[in-house]
């Protein structure tokens, strides 16, 4: 049994008992069950949970000259038992959140010689919040598909900061196509614009509750190796912060309109905006089969 999948197998046996929800301790309210039966982890819209590891990195790459001192020092879990980084997973936050709200992911997915990278959001003005200050990786003016419109300059800000981390960890000796960059939410947004832009084949992109977003730059900025870039996308079907309408059109103009050959569009039933147990280890499968 490969590495990969092995460390599949010890999480498919812990997330199935695992408690997703901070301690009570903690303060946190604690999330209910779904219409559809997933336990769910709330994640949007400044509601975060408290990791359970934390490693601030002492060297991490403010990647771009775009902003750079605007986005604050990522989290960093490095690989579990301090073993050597032979691959690397970046995942972004949703708005209103920071790297703290998922780097508990990296505790319960413990992939042997695996680093995770938890990035934060600057703090901007959101025209959606009445221009309330908040981490986010762009501004958003609106919810609906008809209404919303693209930040173009700080989408771009954002995913070249996300390749300077990418490239940072290549120039580190992690080659491109060990790395997997995924995001939640408004973190899926960028985590998509990263891969289907970098300029080298990455191991996969995640992109969860999410959508494509600067649909008109592609297929024209697309790398020539995105259209066999491994894509898991998820979203669940009462999703009433980005519809799950969002899901069904970016998976359909990916595979339809780029020519896109691995996307996996799972959808969860009864989920609202939010990740739950069921998604979270079809998660860990596919980091382990584009890294296997």
């Amino acid at each position: 049994m490969s590495l990969a999948a092995r460390a599949v197998y010890r999480l498919a046996s812990r997330v199935s008992t695992l408690n997703l929800r901070p301690k009570p301790a903690r303060h946190a309210s604690r999330p209910t069950p779904s219409a559809g039966g997933h336990a769910t982890r709330r994640r949007a819209l400044g509601l975060a949970l408290t990791p359970l590891i934390i490693v601030s990195s002492s060297s991490a790459a403010s990647g771009s000259n775009a902003m750079p001192e605007t986005y604050p020092r990522p989290i960093v879990v490095p690989p579990p038992e301090g073993g050597a980084t032979t691959a690397v997973c970046i995942f972004l936050h949703g708005l209103g959140d920071t790297g703290h709200g998922w780097a508990d992911v990296a505790s319960s997915m413990p992939f042997e010689g695996v680093k995770w990278i938890f990035p934060t959001a600057p703090t901007i003005p959101i025209t959606l919040n009445g221009g309330m200050r908040m981490t986010g990786w762009y501004d958003i003016n609106d919810l609906s598909i008809d209404n919303i419109k693209d930040d173009r300059a700080q989408t771009l800000a954002s995913t070249e900061y996300v390749q300077g981390l990418i490239k940072a960890e290549i120039d580190g000796g992690v080659a491109a196509d060990r790395i997997v960059v995924g995001g939640f939410s408004q973190g899926g947004v960028i985590a998509l614009q990263t891969a289907l832009r970098f300029p080298e084949r990455l191991a996969g992109a995640v992109g969860m509750s999410t959508y494509l977003a600067l649909r008109e730059d592609f297929p024209d900025a697309m790398s020539p190796h995105a259209k066999d870039l491994p894509v898991f996308l998820a979203h669940g079907t009462a999703d009433m912060v980005l519809q799950y309408q969002y899901g069904v059109m970016s998976s359909e103009l990916m595979t339809d309109k780029l020519g896109m050959t691995k996307v996996d569009f799972q959808t969860y039933q009864g989920m609202g905006h939010s990740a739950c147990q069921e998604e979270l280890q079809q998660l860990a499968k596919f980091i382990a089969n584009v890294l296997n």
